[in-house]
């Protein structure tokens, strides 16, 4: 996905770009994410003062394996995007560690929007948040099988505790 400077700066300031990209090979040996579906790239690139802002959405539908309970669900992500880039390397804003110098009139967005995929991907993905995950002795799935809670074990060395507390309730 490239943007061209100079298109930008005879369309009146501003473009509007849509595209579908591929982003499979970034999940090549994730044991979380089973599938995704062609990433949709929809942003607009403003050009003010010098400063070229490409802001928008991308739009991402995954399958993902929950840590809970081990059963696969999907999602459709809404991920924000937004960078800024100018050609003045001598530039000093409040806010220039998201500013990124270039030289070419073309730049290449991908890198950006692949960044913004990875750290928009859930960190822990879970089916739901009630998911109450597998049962640890049997492995059943707790939320199909609410029932499936396995007993309380007490451990032998402190058995005795127990039954004094068992005492003390009667």
């Amino acid at each position: 996905m490239h943007l061209n400077i100079r298109d930008l700066a005879s369309h009146s300031g501003q473009v509007r770009h849509a595209e579908d990209m591929d982003v499979g090979h970034l999940f090549q040996g994730e044991s979380d994410v089973t599938r995704v579906e062609p990433l949709r790239v929809d942003v607009r690139a403003m050009t003010d003062s010098g400063i070229v802002d490409v802001s928008g959405t991308m739009t991402l539908l995954a399958e993902f394996v929950c840590s809970r309970c081990l059963t696969q669900y999907g999602q459709r992500l809404s991920i924000p995007f937004r960078e800024r880039f100018t050609r003045d390397k001598g530039r000093s804003d409040a806010d220039e560690d998201d500013l990124h110098v270039i030289n070419e009139d073309v730049v290449d967005l991908t890198p950006y929007v692949e960044e913004s995929v990875l750290l928009g991907l859930p960190y822990i993905p879970v089916c739901t948040p009630e998911c109450k995950g597998l049962n640890p002795e049997t492995g059943a799935n707790l939320n199909i099988d609410p029932a499936a809670l396995p007993e309380a074990r007490i451990d032998p060395r402190l058995a005795v505790l127990q039954q004094l507390l068992d005492k003390g309730k009667e």
